[in-house]
């Protein structure tokens, strides 16, 4: 491609060298940004080609000085021989770009064997001048003619505008070529401009080839991520659990199996009017789930609430999810399993484990835990504490049954239950014993609830087995944070109150102060084995019924 012509100008050397550098440059970027092992070894073997060819021309330009000091045969074979690595490396090109790189080694064999052979018979067993200058233009053209139908071959795919380029880039330097094969063609300064042109126009050749390898890249990922996704419907309409694919930017859904649609109850060609968030029951549920997921990528196990779009009734589900790349989307994979049994089980079993079986209100372990817990939290809120105990409580027992005594433990479990707030917290502590805690009150305010709750049981009326009306009322001892904030203490400043509210006759609430008598040493004694209630377990004790007449005044009953 290049001649001697191009040294004879300062102009001509700095713009063929401009352009091979040019050209060189795109080679490079073209081999680093692509990682086709075929395509990389056809453009480095491109590059030499055209890099040893125009060292052949810079050879050529010196061989009329060095004739006069060296071997003309020797300078003639020399010439050619850069010619033949030059050609050499062409076909190695080409053939890497046609047929792979597997099949260059033959391929590349026979072409040098036959150049080299007929570079040496004519440069040393019969010199002739005109034939070597016949091989010195032949050699070049035979590798751009092969290099031309490598790039016409790239013509035929669907991206192809770089091979073109290369194509009528390669098929004008060939022409070209061919014209100075005849001993008879001159070459004249018109044929300076051929390896500038020939350098330039594959340099763009290259960059766009780079561009069209980019594109059938992206067309393979293409069909990949459409074969993937395909393969992700036929898993999810498989899986015997319900799936669905949820966008994580907007959290429309993309896709479900049938699974999901019935346990939503919804169509499948109505799934494009929801979003995973509107079967979620809480809104705080699905924003904790949306921050696992954020945080760790991936869930196990998480336990949402929810419910159909056209249902009230809320199910608990167990979700495993997982971030996913889905049809161009970064999306949320999720799989589901009812667990509402599972829950109704877990909460027979909290309930069981926390709440008395009789009165159904919480027991004494659950008090004291969630009690302190809330004392922990909130150390510098103020509350009070209620011991609430029946009065003549055993004479009901005697008089009326055990049955009938269960039914006043739950009366009074009842109304003190409605007559405290939500925050409070109200348990049977043991026996017909209770225990109030109640929030942000102090002993005032706690008096007035005390009283209230005492007024309103004192009017609540039982019937026996056989159908007999009875009332009963109730002694209430009240503590308060303002002396202590360990519950067990207050417990017993309350019981200390009870006591005395039961000594002062009964049916009134008494608030804890630092001169409440304590407990006689022999009831506490009693009242820690669990025997009898503190009440009924004076000396000389004389049961009264609360069914008896008025004038009947008890003896130290409880």
């Amino acid at each position: 491609m290049n001649s001697a012509i191009i040294f004879e100008e300062q102009i001509y050397l700095y713009l063929t060298v401009f352009s091979l550098l040019f050209f060189t440059a795109c080679g490079v970027y073209l081999c680093i940004n692509q990682r086709e092992s075929a395509t990389i070894s056809g453009m480095k073997y491109l590059v030499g080609g055209f890099v040893v060819d125009f060292a052949s021309a810079w050879f050529g330009s010196l061989i009329g000085e060095m004739s006069l000091t060296v071997n003309i045969e020797f300078l003639m074979f020399t010439a050619l021989i850069l010619k033949v690595v030059s050609l050499i490396l062409y076909v190695m090109s080409a053939t890497s770009l046609l047929l792979g790189k597997k099949t260059v080694a033959s391929i590349t064999s026979v072409s040098a064997i036959t150049a080299l052979a007929a570079a040496f018979y004519w440069s040393w067993m019969d010199p002739n001048g005109m034939v070597v200058n016949v091989l010195y233009n032949l050699y070049p053209a035979i590798g751009f003619a092969y290099l031309t139908a490598a790039f016409f071959a790239g013509c035929f795919g669907k991206y192809n505008i770089g091979y073109i380029i290369g194509c009528l880039t390669l098929f004008f330097v060939t022409y070209k070529t061919m014209l100075q094969i005849s001993p008879t063609t001159a070459l004249t300064d018109e044929n300076w401009y051929l390896g500038a042109v020939g350098y330039i126009g594959l340099g763009i050749s290259l960059i766009f080839v780079l561009v069209d390898m980019k594109n059938d890249t992206i067309d393979g990922l293409e069909k990949k991520i459409t074969k993937y996704n395909q393969r992700m419907k036929e898993i999810i309409k498989l899986s015997p659990f319900p799936i669905m694919i949820a966008r994580l930017s907007d959290d429309s859904i993309l896709s479900a199996n049938d699974g999901f649609l019935k346990m939503f109850n919804i169509r499948e060609k109505d799934l494009d009017y929801y979003h995973f968030r509107d079967f979620f029951v809480d809104p705080d549920n699905r924003r904790l789930l949306t921050t696992h997921i954020e945080k760790e990528k991936v869930v196990k196990d998480f336990e949402i609430l929810v419910k159909a779009p056209n249902s009230e009734t809320p199910f608990w589900l167990s979700t495993s999810a997982n971030i996913i790349d889905y049809d161009y989307d970064v999306a949320l994979y999720a799989a589901f399993q009812d667990i509402t049994d599972r829950k109704k089980r877990e909460d027979v079993l909290k309930n069981q484990a926390t709440r008395d079986p009789l009165t159904s209100l919480y027991n004494r372990r659950y008090f004291e835990e969630e009690v302190n817990r809330r004392i922990r939290t909130q150390p510098e809120a103020k509350f009070c504490v209620f011991m609430i105990d029946a009065d003549h409580f055993k004479s009901v027992n005697d008089t009326y049954g055990h049955k009938v005594g269960d039914k006043v433990l739950m009366a009074l479990a009842s109304t003190a239950q409605q007559a405290l707030r939500d925050g409070d917290i109200v348990a049977r502590y043991g026996g017909e014993e209770f225990v109030v805690f109640l929030a942000n009150s102090d002993s005032e305010e706690a008096k007035s609830v005390a009283d209230r709750l005492r007024e309103s049981i004192g009017q609540l009326t039982v019937y026996s087995d056989a159908n007999e009306p009875f009332h009963f009322t109730v002694s209430i001892g009240i503590s308060s944070s303002d002396y202590s904030h360990n519950l067990g203490e207050l417990v017993k400043m309350s019981d200390d109150a009870l006591y005395e509210a039961k000594e002062s006759g009964r049916n009134r609430c008494i608030v804890y102060h630092a001169n409440t008598p304590s407990e006689p040493e022999t009831v506490k004694a009693e009242k820690a084995e669990g025997n009898v209630h503190p009440a009924f377990a004076k000396n000389n004790n004389v049961e009264v019924s609360l069914l008896e007449k008025e004038n009947q005044t008890p003896q130290g009953d409880a």
